[in-house]
């Protein structure tokens, strides 16, 4: 059951959307600069675009052994391991002198991913009641995002004026000094329920399996987060550069107008989910996002894709707060495991994304990107329609 913490509650989803914003840049430099880092390493710019899916494998595996992690250990211990382990692979990744050395420390970040945004949303479900929930993620999505927006035309300057390794020393490490300290001072000591009562490592696993609306509801976002993360997000700099031949600064300006879409979209998701139920918003968003991908991505000129951009990433960004709503209230006994299960699935996605297209554009172009990032969210949308309920399950 959820509790109401009273001692610096108000200090938690502060120290919640720090921790969580800290590990968002490491993915959007790489993204970001994606040209650079292959021309740094003599590499294609699809070879580079793998990065992110090398990094998703580890995130995959630590993110499974959080489902019995969960019910051994703190949530704080956890959260502020991740926090740990991001600052040492961001040094890592700035220092790296070869290719192979940089996978090594990106791929660390795969793993933070899968230690803190798990215990992030785990303490949201044990803090917050059902009723605040909606509200609250939605206002952590919409902070995020308003950093990720910061770092948008931040990476987008120091990469232009000093390089992407400055970026990551320069603005990641910081960030992540600050989530660390917060986490560490503010924090409760919170254990999952499982984890009070002794409860076998593998109930967890056992609980989640069984249910299926939870299944279905991690299958739909391994599917809507490769294609919007995994694709969208991670090649759009990029194909505003190559498809419209802009310079980074630019293609930072514009893609920062899809992160605030998105911001947009963060708030008017948990309204609409408190107002509309969160499944049925989810459906129409992801449904509408498809289609919008793939005309974003075969845009015949700027201004459409532009356009385009605006509302694709404001239905995107009402998925991303429903998606997480939603799978607060499934299983909620094992709210960590499912937790960290989401984690490996959208980890699993954001590496199959990554993947299919660095894979298509070595072999074809953004058009039939667009195609198959569009189709991903189509189908997204017909799993979160069939299977998935919006209620708490036992």
């Amino acid at each position: 059951m959820s509790q109401e913490y009273e001692h610096d509650r108000s200090l938690i989803l502060p120290t919640l959307i720090a921790s969580i914003s800290s590990i968002d840049p490491p993915g959007l430099i790489i993204s970001m600069s994606l040209i650079e880092v292959a021309a740094a390493f003599g590499v294609s710019v699809g070879l580079a675009g793998q990065i992110r899916s090398i990094g998703s494998v580890l995130a995959i595996a630590v993110a499974l052994a959080m489902g019995v992690l969960s019910v051994r250990y703190s949530y704080k211990s956890l959260l502020l391991a991740g926090l740990l382990v991001n600052f040492a692979a961001v040094l890592g990744c700035a220092f790296a002198p070869t290719f192979s050395l940089l996978l090594v420390c990106f791929s660390a970040v795969g793993l933070v991913t899968s230690l803190v945004t798990p215990m992030v949303f785990s303490f949201i479900g044990e803090t917050y009641t059902a009723e605040r929930r909606p509200k609250v993620v939605g206002t952590l999505a919409a902070a995020r995002t308003v950093s990720y927006l910061m770092m948008v035309q931040l990476i987008g300057y120091v990469v232009a004026g000093w390089g992407w390794r400055q970026a990551f020393l320069f603005l990641v490490a910081p960030m992540t000094a600050l989530g660390l300290l917060l986490s560490q001072r503010i924090l409760p000591n919170i254990r999952s329920e499982t984890t009070a009562s002794g409860a076998d490592v593998l109930e967890g696993y056992r609980g989640v399996f069984a249910s299926r609306s939870a299944l279905a509801c991690l299958l739909g976002n391994l599917l809507a987060g490769g294609a919007w993360v995994g694709g969208v997000v991670a090649y759009s700099v990029t194909y505003l550069r190559e498809a419209f031949k802009l310079p980074l600064p630019e293609a930072s300006r514009i893609f920062s107008l899809l992160v605030v879409g998105v911001l947009v979209g963060n708030y008017v998701g948990g309204l609409f989910a408190r107002r509309l139920g969160g499944k049925r918003v989810m459906v129409a968003s992801s449904f509408l996002t498809g289609l919008l991908i793939i005309g974003y991505m075969n845009s015949p000129i700027l201004t459409f894709a532009v356009a385009l951009s605006a509302v694709m990433s404001l239905t995107a960004g009402v998925i991303l707060t429903c998606a997480n709503t939603l799978l607060l209230v499934q299983v909620p006994r094992y709210r960590g495991t499912v937790t960290s299960l989401n984690s490996a699935a959208t980890q699993l996605g954001l590496a199959l994304g990554a993947s299919l297209g660095g894979v298509i554009l070595d072999a074809s172009d953004w058009g039939v990107m667009g195609l198959v990032y569009g189709g991903m969210h189509v189908a997204a949308a017909l799993i979160y329609l069939v299977g998935v309920r919006d209620r708490e399950e036992p």
